[in-house]
Formats: C-alpha cells, structure tokens, sequence
C-alpha cells in the first residue's frame, strides 16, 4: 500500500536588490586620475593665490598709505574675506590630504625599500613633494600666528610707550572726513617692524626657499 507524501509549497525567493551605483563625482575623485586632476586643480589655484598676495604684498615699496590702504581694502570686505579664507582653506586642506593619501598609497604598493636606489629622471624636489608640503603647511600656520592673530610678537608703540599686538596698532596719518573717530590698522609699520626680528625674518626666508622648490615642481611639466 502506497503512502502518499504532501510536500510543502517552495518558499518563494527573495528577489536580490540591484546595488545602487555610486555617483561619478566621489568615485572620480576617488580613483587614481580623478584625484590627480584635483591636486592639480587646487595647486594651479593656490598658485594664482600667492601670486596675487605677492603682487599685494609688493605696494609695501610705494609708502605707508599705499600699503595701509591696501589692508583697509581687505578688511572693508568684511564677511566676503571670510568666505573667501574658507574656500582658500578648503582648496589648501582638499590639495594636502589628496598628496598625502597618494603618498600613502606608494608606501602600502611597496612597504619595503629599495637596497639600492638609483633614480635618473625624478629630481630631488618632486622625490620630497610631500615633505616640503608639510613644511608649507607648517609655515601657514606661523605666518597666520604671527601677522594675522599677532600671537609671535610684539612691537614697540611709541603712543602708550610698550610693547603691543601687531593688531593694535593704528595709522596714525590717516583720518576720514566722513567719520573723524574712525581708525585705520598700520599694517605698514606692523610689516617692517615684523622683519626686523632676525630670527623670524630668517625663518621667512628659508621657508620661501621651500615655497620655491615646491612651486617649480608643482609648475613643471610632467615629463620632465
């Protein structure tokens, strides 16, 4: 006698979800020719950001007014000047943790050394990209000290006859017919009395020395 088996329907599959792709700008930017193109990018820009300060810094030669009222212009802007230190802080960060995630990268591909190295096409200044990157990083951060909060040093204010912050120092030739209480920040005096301490005035030039190598690599052609 047959014994008749009742077989339970099968349970119906799950129908796999298609994985989401993700989108082009952070896979871009993550991948090896994305991430070069926005070191590029962010160094051609911060180039053109020290160009410009440099030709800023240059009406220092044409006299205390020319130069004072450059700084006023600047600081007229108000809250502009702040977006546009952000976005230059942004392209600084952005082009400083792609060259050093790069860099990264080259280490993890070959953990151990070469015995013996012997490079023929590679200069010494794009063998050391990201150390002298780190040390401009190292030199934003003590000329932001020093110039733009005024925490470096002092300098001697005849008027109240001691030593204040670079940043309480007032143009003492300047007035404003429209508002004669109004005052005027002495970035002249702060910029030559910043430079007649030796020390810093050492460091300044031995970090423009590094600023230098970095920019002719950054500047040069690939193939070379």
């Amino acid at each position: 006698m047959a014994i008749a088996t009742v077989t339970s329907p099968a349970a119906p599959q799950a129908i796999p979800t298609p994985k989401r792709r993700p989108h082009w700008i952070p896979a871009f930017f993550s991948s090896t020719i994305g991430g070069k193109y926005l070191v590029a990018v962010t160094g051609l820009a911060l180039t053109g950001f020290v160009l410009v300060h440099l030709l800023g810094n240059l009406q220092i030669f044409l006299g205390r007014d020319a130069y004072n009222a450059y700084a006023h212009g600047l600081k007229s802007m108000g809250p502009l000047l702040w977006v546009a230190r952000g976005g230059l802080l942004a392209l600084f960060l952005a082009h400083i943790f792609m060259s050093l995630r790069f860099k990264k990268r080259n280490l993890d591909a070959r953990p151990v050394g070469y015995v013996y190295e012997r490079t023929k096409k590679a200069s010494w200044p794009s063998r050391t990209m990201a150390f002298t990157g780190v040390l401009i990083l190292l030199f934003v951060l003590f000329h932001l000290a020093h110039f733009t909060f005024g925490v470096i040093d002092k300098v001697n204010d005849a008027k109240v006859g001691e030593r204040v912050n670079y940043l309480e120092l007032k143009d003492p030739t300047w007035k404003d017919p429209a508002n004669p209480t109004a005052t005027r920040h002495d970035a002249y005096h702060m910029f030559i009395d910043g430079f007649r301490n030796i020390p810093v005035a050492v460091l300044y030039v031995a970090f423009m020395l590094v600023l230098g190598v970095h920019l002719e690599r950054g500047s040069a052609r690939a193939d070379q």
